[in-house]
């Protein structure tokens, strides 16, 4: 079944088509040391990226100021950095702190995951 390429942009790397969308995700956060959850949402971005044959697919956790490294969790089989890994700490880029990615990050951190940058 192909890729709905609905609300995606598109993105060619080493010739193969990408699928990405960013959106926003509320999360809530936790203080245990008090006892009870905070219900303020806290607003953080996630950036998804699918090939069109479905076999490289990731959510990319921008990250906030501040962070030291980016969460991405991989889906797809398809992930020559760490064969078989589900979540990976990505190294900060001086890319990344725009508040939506743009064409050109989506293409560096495509890269990076394959092992070609």
């Amino acid at each position: 079944m192909a890729v709905s390429t609905k609300g995606k942009r598109k993105v060619r790397v080493m010739g193969r088509q990408y699928l990405w969308t960013v959106d926003d995700q509320p999360t809530k956060q936790t203080l245990p040391d008090q006892g009870f959850v905070d219900t303020t949402p806290i607003i953080g971005r996630k950036l998804h990226i699918i090939s069109s044959n479905k076999r490289f697919i990731v959510h990319y956790q921008l990250p906030q100021p501040g962070d030291s490294y980016a969460l991405l969790q991989v889906e797809g089989s398809e992930f020559p950095r760490q064969p078989g890994a589900k979540e990976v700490e990505v190294p900060r880029w001086h890319h990344d702190t725009k508040p939506y990615p743009t064409a050109d990050f989506v293409r560096r951190l495509i890269g990076w995951c394959l092992g070609i940058e």
